[in-house]
């Protein structure tokens, strides 16, 4: 597999490398990109800068990216990976974008700190671009990623297409290192749903919420099954509540380190992880994520 791990010049970079390292991925091929956004000085103060200081300042963001990368290679080769590196110019978001679909990437990989000139990408509409423009799935890392281990998950779902497409791509990335997989569904029946159930299905006689629950646990049972024949340990929790609230709580509970989900999602169910409820994850929460695009 092909993955695109993001470098900035502050050594934030860290928990990405370090997380794609532990989740064990089978023959990987990576990528350190560093890019280099250059963006003068006082040039918006009317500051006329001149042919040669420009150079010089591109020069030392190269010399910088450069520096860097060689610092994360190190990084990458306790976890046994080879690794080759890039230093590009331009904007930061498309330039991993490209670069990511030039070599045909499987994953994206970047840090989310407030430390990091990578930090814009989880703040605001700039991340949103880097989630949601790429076909490509994303592993955002955050701080505090342990440096060894195998990695506890949960597996947010709402068990629509969309996200059993997501999963089937999971499941061939076929990710080693991971003790177990904690599957999470959580569900809101809003008013209108439950009337039009009724109406369709009359000999529900009211009972809505338990119908629905029994369809979803069929559901997550035949996930745990399926999880388990590709020789992972799963279980599953299914909750009504809202997603937000759930899944942090199952992430507190079974003391997770990594959320896995689809990158959207059009089940009946309040539509899970059409963007509110993934970039929430991503930009409220601490723990680290892994978007998976089904077709990226």
């Amino acid at each position: 597999m092909k993955a695109l791990i993001g470098i900035d010049t502050a050594g934030a970079y860290e928990p990405a490398v370090r997380l794609f390292g532990r989740l064990g991925f089978p023959t990987p091929e990576v990528t350190l990109l560093n890019v280099a956004d250059i963006v003068l000085p006082y040039t918006s103060f009317g500051v006329v800068v001149s042919i040669e200081a420009t150079n010089q300042f591109v020069e030392g963001l190269r010399q910088a990216g450069n520096h860097e990368i060689h610092a994360a290679q190190k990084t990458a080769e306790e976890y046994g990976l080879s690794s080759t590196g890039e230093v590009l110019s331009g904007p930061t978001v498309l330039t991993i974008l490209d670069a990511a679909d030039r070599i045909n990437a499987d994953l994206i990989a970047l840090a989310s700190t407030r430390k990091s000139a990578l930090a814009s990408l989880f703040l605001g509409s700039t991340s949103r671009s880097i989630v949601s423009a790429s076909k490509h799935s994303v592993l955002v890392a955050k701080e505090g990623v342990a440096t060894q281990g195998p990695i506890e998950i949960v597996l947010a779902t709402d068990h629509s297409p969309y996200a059993n497409s997501a999963i089937d791509r999971f499941l061939k990335l076929a990710p080693q290192n991971i003790t177990n997989i904690n599957v999470v569904t959580a569900y809101e029946v809003s008013d209108k749903e439950a009337e039009l159930l009724h109406l369709n299905l009359p000999a529900l006689d009211g009972h809505i919420d338990q119908f629905i629950e029994g369809k979803l646990r069929e559901k997550s049972e035949e996930l745990v099954g399926k999880l388990s024949q590709h020789g992972y340990n799963a279980n599953y929790t299914l909750k009504q509540g809202n997603p937000n609230e759930v899944i942090p709580a199952e992430m507190t509970r079974t003391k997770a380190e990594l959320l896995v989900l689809g990158a959207q999602g059009h089940g009946f169910i309040d539509r899970l992880f059409v963007g509110s409820v993934s970039f929430h994850q991503l930009a409220a929460e601490p723990y680290s994520v892994f978007i998976v695009r089904a077709d990226g």
